[in-house]
């Protein structure tokens, strides 16, 4: 279990804080000194007030705590690089054993997730016929099992639905998941994240929409996404906003006006040096000329 006390101690002495500023009213004298001195945790809401004194917010001391290092707090459940994943053997073999020994010594839903994650995404970048792999099927339905057990999702179920939504073939029950989390993620609108979640839910979906033919739904996704990214801090959404405007155009307005927001998008991705999506792109337009 993590012992906070002493990173609390530190950032109390150095605000420069007297100890009863911090905990008069909260612990006694003597077990907050044990406390510092990490002998003993305490309970969420004395934590709270505590961090309130300290001006403080939760994940700020997460982020302390840690040495200004990122964190299983504030990271998603899983978060791997595509394209190395895609192009390094041994950089997915690595993560892989790593998520595989994490799984075996847990035994948590947690590290299962993330070994389940890591299995499929290798086979879908690693293998022409990923679907007929037993390892692949195994990982499926695990997740699947999993996101429809959960019976109130919280941001780590819509990242995963987000990430992994090509687990689930198209159509009518893909659909309602997505509008599920989509309706469900609105209560969320409070939290910091909650542009880059949404963001990240309608992104992973259109292509699926556009595909399938559910034009209304993926018109209001792009609209709300355009919505978005009218904040400066969501620019690096509006490349994706801009390729699934051109697949829509494609399907259902102009064709060379489509192309044009394609490859303008493919080509900001080519100028910042990311080929790897700039291709990506090009594979989803060309499966989708031909589905």
């Amino acid at each position: 279990m993590e012992r906070y006390g002493a990173t609390i101690r530190q950032i109390r002495l150095s605000k420069g804080f007297a100890h009863k500023e911090i905990y008069s009213g909260i612990l006694s004298k003597s077990f907050a000194i044990d406390f510092e001195k990490g002998l003993y945790d305490i309970k969420f809401d004395f934590m709270l007030q505590i961090l309130d004194r300290l001006m403080l917010s939760v994940d700020e001391l997460l982020l302390i705590h840690s040495q200004y290092q990122s964190t299983p707090h504030s990271e998603p459940l899983l978060n791997v690089n595509l394209e190395r994943l895609n192009d390094d053997p041994l950089y997915y073999c690595a993560i892989e054993k790593l998520l595989f020994e994490k799984m075996q010594s847990e035994k948590t839903s947690a590290a299962r997730l993330q070994y389940a994650e890591i299995t499929a995404l290798r086979c879908v970048y690693t293998a022409p016929d990923y679907q007929n792999l037993p390892e692949y099927q195994n990982a499926r339905r695990y997740i699947q099992r999993y996101l429809f057990d959960v019976e109130t999702w919280t941001l780590a179920e819509f990242r995963i639905f987000s990430d992994m939504s090509f687990l689930f073939d198209g159509g009518e029950l893909k659909t309602s998941l997505f509008l599920t989390a989509w309706d469900t993620l609105e209560k969320y609108q409070a939290h910091p994240d909650y542009p880059v979640y949404l963001s990240h839910l309608l992104v992973n979906n259109l292509y699926s929409l556009i595909r399938s033919r559910q034009y209304d739904l993926a018109e209001k996704a792009i609209n709300k996404l355009q919505e978005l990214t009218s904040d400066p801090n969501m620019l690096t959404w509006k490349v994706p906003l801009l390729y699934y405007q051109g697949l829509l155009d494609c399907r259902i307005n102009s064709l060379k006006t489509g192309m044009d927001k394609i490859q303008k998008a493919k080509q900001i991705y080519q100028l910042c040096g990311n080929s790897f999506m700039a291709d990506q792109m090009e594979l989803g337009l060309q499966s989708l000329q031909n589905g």
